[in-house]
């Protein structure tokens, strides 16, 4: 179910900070923290760490838990800014006006050139709900502070019921049982988030909105139909009359492949055209969502009649085998070169013993050095094997310099992914902890040699990454070196969001006008900080 993606699929790795136990955990996510009131639409990941060093800053290194306290030092209306975000962000080809193929059935093929950086088309959701608001794991659970802000903004978060928005889009019989219609559904996995349910009365109200998805190609598993004959046994005035079981079945699978979580304002969109893009783990393509829209812009130059493709599930520094795990739980398959077999798994990646300095890979079954070709013999291939399933299963790392040990003394190589994940569970520790900015500072520099060698193309990640990188240089006072990495976000912004992107505008003025000291870097991200006294 494609609604899953970025909540449960996003970029794993295999290292859980609390037991330090190398083994498989969702990415941690740090966008759209609740302690931010953002007065631009930036999209920015990561911002979080500039406000951890001003906390630090200002109140005095391990003085406070870094991710508990800014609750308590800037109250934050979070859901004010979601009526902020409810367009395209500029002025976009709509899918129908794009110069791509329009039958849905089959794959989207470009019908003229696309530079890098070029905006296909946007897409506002047909319709959008909010589930349960803040989730709980965006504040320290360890937080012992009785006043602090951001328990209380746990504790009273939203709770996925209706609000008014909700209300004006649903049936009045809808409204007034929802909580038994969404006792009903909760059973049914394919209905098992509120904000999916919620869409689903919303389509199903209106006659125009849903003609447009019974056109789609249907294959109604048993679990919808399911979830539609009970449904309708309950509370049959939910449905419309002219609706059988099989279209509310059908709506119930239209679901499951086109919704999209949109991050930004805590919910789910419904995508007519979006998700009928063609997955790749090598894409010529990247989307982003702003509010309850999506667009999707080249990040490679696409020739016409290419296939449009786009990486629906993170996984750019996934390896193969557990690729294949994520695309057999959602019914997809893959048909890019290293899914194929057909070039090598980069983020497999082991020291070459026979020249030294090169990197070998798989290619299936074959171990092979991308510099001098030698290749493994399966006693070689098994030793490597066993100490990647060691490491997985229980290495434990605490710190930089212990990564350092292992990893010199590994047959892996330091772009092998289970470093990589290892590397960005430290610098984030290192950030929450008050450790060495020094450190982590070069732990993120390894981070970007590692990604420009296994996701040689733009990607959003890098320019998260040359965000914090500029970030923790505007913290040690070495201007412009943060001014370098906010030009190299720029360079990648205006590829991976377009150039008309607020978040590529943004990183523009940041490269122009480069902040000098954390004090001013709230302003210059156009972040709006309140006190709690105002």
């Amino acid at each position: 179910m494609r609604h899953l993606r970025r909540d449960k699929y996003a970029q794993r790795r295999p290292f859980d900070k609390e037991e330090r136990n190398v083994r498989q955990a969702p990415r941690v996510q740090s966008r759209n923290q609740p302690w931010m009131q953002i007065e631009d639409a930036m999209g920015i990941d990561l911002l979080w760490r500039h406000l951890n060093i001003v906390i630090l800053e200002d109140f005095g290194r391990g003085k406070h838990p870094p991710m508990a306290r800014p609750y308590a030092l800037f109250v934050v209306e979070w859901w004010h800014c979601i009526c902020e975000f409810c367009t395209m962000e500029f002025a976009a080809a709509t899918f129908p006006e794009a110069s791509v193929s329009q039958d849905l059935t089959k794959p989207i093929v470009a019908t003229a050139a696309f530079d890098a950086g070029h905006v296909i088309f946007g897409e506002v959701a047909t319709v959008a709900s909010a589930g349960s608001g803040l989730e709980d794991d965006l504040h320290d659970e360890g937080c012992e502070d009785q006043d602090c802000g951001g328990c209380a903004a746990v504790d009273d978060k939203f709770d996925g019921g209706l609000d008014d928005d909700d209300k004006e889009e649903l049936s009045p019989y809808v409204v007034e049982h929802f909580d038994e219609i969404m006792a009903t559904c909760e059973p049914f996995e394919p209905l098992a988030s509120t904000e999916v349910r919620k869409n689903l009365f919303k389509i199903l109200k209106s006659t125009d909105l849903r003609a447009p998805f019974l056109a789609l190609p249907s294959d109604i598993k048993a679990s919808a139909l399911g979830a539609a004959v009970a449904i309708r046994a309950a509370h049959p005035d939910a449905i419309p009359s002219d609706l059988t079981d099989d279209h509310v079945a059908q709506f119930i699978g239209i679901l499951a492949k086109h919704s999209i979580p949109l991050e930004e304002i805590n919910s789910s969109g419904l995508f007519l055209y979006v998700p009928n893009i063609q997955h790749s783990c090598t894409p010529n393509a990247s989307y982003t969502d702003a509010g309850d829209a999506i667009w999707l812009t080249a990040i490679r130059p696409i020739a016409a009649g290419d296939v449009i493709t786009v990486d629906f599930f993170d996984v750019f520094y996934t390896p193969v085998g557990e690729k294949k795990e994520v695309f057999a739980d959602e019914g997809e398959t893959c048909l890019c070169d290293v899914c194929q077999g057909v070039v090598a798994d980069k983020t497999r990646a082991f020291k070459c013993a026979a020249c030294q300095s090169g990197i070998v890979h798989p290619t299936k079954s074959v171990f092979a050095c991308a510099s001098c070709g030698a290749q493994w013999d399966a006693d070689a291939i098994a030793a490597a094997e066993k100490e990647e399933a060691d490491l997985m299963a229980d290495a434990k790392v605490d710190t930089f310099d212990q990564l350092d040990k292992i990893a010199a003394s590994s047959k892996l190589h330091a772009f092998h992914h289970i470093f990589f994940s290892i590397l960005d569970v430290l610098v984030e520790d290192s950030v929450e902890s008050a450790g060495s900015e020094e450190q982590a500072l070069a732990a993120m520099y390894q981070q970007v040699e590692a990604l420009e060698y296994v996701v040689p193309y733009p990607h959003a990640e890098k320019v998260s990454l040359f965000d914090s990188i500029a970030q923790a240089n505007i913290a040690l006072n070495t201007i412009s070196k943060a001014t370098e990495a906010y030009m190299h976000a720029y360079d990648v912004a205006k590829i991976v969001f377009g150039p008309e992107a607020k978040t590529t505008q943004l990183f523009e003025r940041l490269k122009d006008k480069t902040p000098t000291t954390i004090a001013d870097i709230p302003a210059a991200y156009g972040l709006q900080l309140f006190d709690d006294d105002e």
